[in-house]
């Protein structure tokens, strides 16, 4: 038996133990079992043994082994709760996961008035760590550094678990601190969420959702911390991925509550944070993770149907989102067992079992579609949705590239358009941008650009009565024309004449004194050999917010750099399920109680 077996087995022994003590009211701190002058009753521990050893499939020895165990947590306990109720002193235990040694469990009594800032101080006197280093998890949440436990929700008795960021995967450590990276997603997602260039919110078929700025904001931050989480996840980084779905959780909470209803985002997220307490054997988070699967299954039915019967309708299979609801099941029923729902865990197991098995995809299948081109990962999720059919599948994957890059050449035609509004201006009414194609006709027309964007500005985009408008308005002189309109128009400009042979400034003061008019500017640089009179101080200002432009634009890129960095960009990654983490856990768990019924 392997050391995780047995320490499973272990575990299930005194799970069983411990729900027919409760349901048998046996007290195994009162007599006969236990005296305060004579302490253990080896004789009466050792009957009750033989007993329950039938009962659990378990040693005499092992059943002994366990009723001692348990004993010894009750007594303790009750010495500590006296000592919080007489002194106000809390008894936690603080359960260190560190990335290079095994989990570490610390008894610490100390008041709950303390800050979350506190208790790293403690922490880091007893493994020599950075405070920084640390993140505290309780209940689910990230405890906050400045507010004393209490308030947090902490109590006597509970545990607290402690993540350690001093040593992190090779790829990382050119990082100097790993928490400050957690920040850096926070502040750099905030940065690029209203910059369509950089960040845009997508449906399954690539198509752009529109939702208000402010919703779109929080929304992008918790999506950019959740895929952070991701990629750490594929790496079995298990500990950094669970601190960046939490803090996910967290942004995901200032969404409304409308919107994530409609994504299953969120949902996928609780399903994320359930399986890292799972990878990190973190069995005192289980009440949290059996809410967590509660919400997420609810999620999953509302978005795909009970039976998938909506995703199928949406996209015609159902491979890949059926891995997601296999994780789930095996999630349930893993809960299930440590509830000590034994006969409804092992059902649950069952039909993971037949999931899992439906879902396996061909070595030999990925190979074959990989020598055609595709990733490993486009292999999997086609092979998974098209049962296993190596054409179906090749034609499945480029039929996905295929509509997502016809959606993105609309929405680039869209953002282009989009952006020359936005650089055209508000028309008088604040409901629309001027229109870049009726600025065209009436350019073609034969009137002046930035008398068409004038018109159209103050008629609210009607051509005829801009055609009106310019007839009985003359032409905005240089000192009427300082708009940031009519100063990026000048700008588009200026290097046609440039092209020209022509100076860049004398280009652009040329075009701002003939109020954008190409040939009248090109005229009048000719006829006085390159040069014209006029107030540079019009120019400068437009250079001072040029340039302020380029660096926000680089601190943009920059920002895309890091959020990127280590996120993948395959389509559908997170349905990309290998399954052999599963597979392991299930067979785990199966053997326990399969053991029962021989």
């Amino acid at each position: 038996m392997n050391p995780c077996s047995s320490q499973l087995h272990k575990e299930d022994v005194l799970m069983q133990i411990r729900d027919k003590l409760r349901k048998n009211n046996v007290k195994l701190w009162l007599q006969p079992y236990y005296s305060e002058l004579k302490g253990p009753s080896h004789t009466d521990l050792q009957t009750l043994a033989q007993d329950y050893s039938k009962d659990v499939n378990a040693s005499v020895d092992n059943c002994y082994d366990a009723l001692l165990e348990l004993q010894q947590n009750s007594l303790e306990n009750l010495k500590q709760n006296s000592h919080y109720k007489e002194s106000g002193v809390a008894t936690l235990k603080i359960k260190i996961l560190h990335p290079s040694s095994p989990p570490r469990i610390l008894t610490k009594e100390l008041l709950l008035s303390l800050r979350g800032n506190d208790i790293k101080e403690l922490i880091s006197k007893e493994i020599t760590i950075n405070p920084d280093k640390l993140k505290l998890i309780h209940a689910g949440k990230i405890l906050s550094d400045s507010e004393n436990l209490s308030t947090q929700g902490v109590k006597n008795g509970q545990q607290i678990l402690a993540i350690t960021f001093s040593e992190m995967h090779s790829e990382l450590r050119e990082t100097e601190d790993q928490i400050r990276e957690l920040e850096d997603v926070k502040t750099d997602s905030r940065l690029l969420a209203l910059d369509n260039k950089y960040v845009e919110l997508e449906d399954q078929f690539g198509n752009i959702v529109k939702i208000p700025p402010e919703e779109k904001r929080a929304l992008i931050v918790a999506m950019a911390l959740h895929e952070k989480g991701r990629s750490a996840l594929k790496r079995d980084d298990f500990s950094r991925s669970l601190v960046f779905f939490l803090e996910a959780d967290e942004e995901y909470k200032h969404c409304n509550a409308q919107i994530l209803n409609t994504v299953d985002n969120y949902a996928l997220l609780d399903l994320d944070i359930a399986w890292c307490y799972l990878c990190l054997q973190s069995v005192a988070n289980l009440p949290e993770a059996y809410e967590r699967l509660k919400r997420c299954e609810e999620r999953f039915h509302n978005s795909y149907g009970a039976n998938l019967e909506r995703l199928k309708a949406v996209k015609g299979v159902t491979g890949n989102e059926a891995a997601l609801l296999m994780r789930l099941h095996l999630l349930q029923a893993i809960v299930l067992y440590h509830r000590n729902k034994r006969v409804e865990a092992l059902q649950l197991f069952r039909t993971v079992q037949e999931e899992l098995s439906a879902l396996k995809v061909d070595d030999n299948s990925v190979a074959m579609l990989v020598e055609l081109g595709y990733s490993m990962a486009e292999a999997r999720l086609g092979l998974r949705a098209n049962g296993g059919d190596v054409n179906k599948a090749a034609n499945y994957i480029d039929e996905n590239r295929n509509k997502r890059l016809q959606v993105r050449k609309r929405a680039m035609a869209e953002e282009i358009l989009q952006k020359k509004r936005l650089k055209l201006g508000l028309c008088v009414d604040g409901k629309q941008y001027v229109d870049p194609n009726f600025v065209k006709i009436l350019v073609n027309m034969g009137y002046n650009k930035e008398a068409a964007r004038v018109a159209l500005k103050h008629t609210n985009n009607i051509i005829s009565d801009s055609v009106q408008y310019i007839q009985e308005h003359p032409q905005p002189g240089p000192s009427q024309s300082r708009s940031i309109e009519f100063l990026a128009l000048i700008n588009d400009l200026a290097p046609e004449l440039q092209a020209a042979g022509f100076d860049p400034t004398m280009s652009k003061l040329a075009l701002h004194k003939h109020g954008g008019d190409i040939m009248k500017a090109a005229e009048d640089l000719l006829a006085n050999n390159g040069i014209v009179d006029g107030d540079l101080s019009i120019l400068n200002a437009s250079e001072d917010s040029a340039n302020d432009k380029e660096e926000h634009n680089e601190k943009k890129e920059e920002a895309f750099k890091r959020i990127a960095g280590d996120i993948s960009m395959v389509e559908d990654d997170h349905l990309d399920l290998t399954l052999s983490q599963e597979e392991v856990f299930l067979n785990q768990y199966l053997s326990l109680l399969e053991n029962e019924q021989r």
